[in-house]
């Protein structure tokens, strides 16, 4: 495929917004300085393999690619598969893959489709689905690259993943990063009152403890720290109203063992509508 260790992949078919999110992939592999991968399945059930393609989607992609970013390394490869497997096993060793929310199948009415939500709970590494991406399928279209990066921050393992892609996306596009911690009130028992002031306080020391190490990494990036007494999804929602992207773990805090895509995660890519970056480990 490549003998990068951290290719971009993007999943095309035929559809407008296929092509949007190929202009995002495009432009991460050049910011990273990594090679892009265009891949097309077939739909085809069965197991995967791999077939030679000399007309079809991916390789149009590429011809447009070249086109856009002429000096980035551009390789295509069209399977047998349903597009998830496909894509979910080319993530195995990419640093980034790239989907439209919504491929050329499906309900119109839904906002993100289910290639991307099983990329988000099973791939092997972070998946950005853009949203809408038919809005820059052509190059007379350009890229947002001036409104901040949205980062959801509740301390759990796959939100400090976040927070580095979330900074590591701000330094290379020089944009500042609004972090977003959300506190609430639990459930009381036996009459006894909360202090809201005190969770507060709690929550504000907490995201500052976590933003910390990254400050000091990227001395250059604005850093604006919000913190919402609100359930978490509206709240990250709200703060990724035009925002350049929202990056968010796959899963937070809580929840159940085993589930592999989070509560907050799904609201955020089903109602978000800036691209949505999902921080997963391999």
């Amino acid at each position: 495929m490549t003998t990068s260790r951290h290719p971009v992949i993007v999943g095309v078919d035929p559809s407008p917004a296929a092509f949007g999110a190929v202009r995002w992939a495009a432009d991460e592999a050049v910011r990273r300085g990594e090679p892009l991968h265009v891949v097309h399945a077939l739909e085809v059930h069965g197991p995967l393999e791999e077939v030679p393609d000399q007309h079809g989607p991916a390789i149009d992609a590429a011809t447009e690619i070249r086109r856009w970013q002429p000096g980035l390394q551009v390789t295509t490869a069209t399977w047998h598969g349903e597009p998830a497997r496909v894509l979910i096993e080319q993530s195995r060793g990419a640093g980034l893959v790239v989907v439209g929310s919504r491929g050329s199948g499906g309900f119109h009415a839904l906002l993100v489709g289910s290639v991307g939500v099983h990329l988000a709970a099973h791939a092997h590494c972070p998946v950005l689905v853009v949203h809408h991406a038919e809005r820059w399928a052509g190059p007379e279209s350009p890229l947002p690259h001036r409104e901040p990066v949205v980062v959801g921050a509740d301390g759990s393992n796959d939100a400090e993943l976040g927070l580095r892609l979330a900074f590591e996306e701000a330094a290379v596009r020089g944009v500042p990063v609004h972090a977003v911690r959300t506190w609430h009130e639990p459930e009381h028992r036996w009459g006894r009152s909360s202090d809201p002031a005190g969770l507060a306080a709690a929550a504000e020391r907490a995201l500052a403890t976590d933003l910390e190490p990254w400050r000091s990494r990227y001395p250059t990036v604005a850093v604006r720290a919000r913190v919402e007494h609100c359930p978490s999804a509206p709240g990250l929602l709200d703060a990724g109203r035009g925002a350049l992207m929202i990056v968010v773990g796959a899963r937070g805090r809580g929840g159940f063992p085993g589930v592999r895509l989070g509560a907050v995660t799904h609201q955020v890519l089903h109602h978000a509508d800036a691209p949505v970056l999902v921080a997963r480990h391999g």
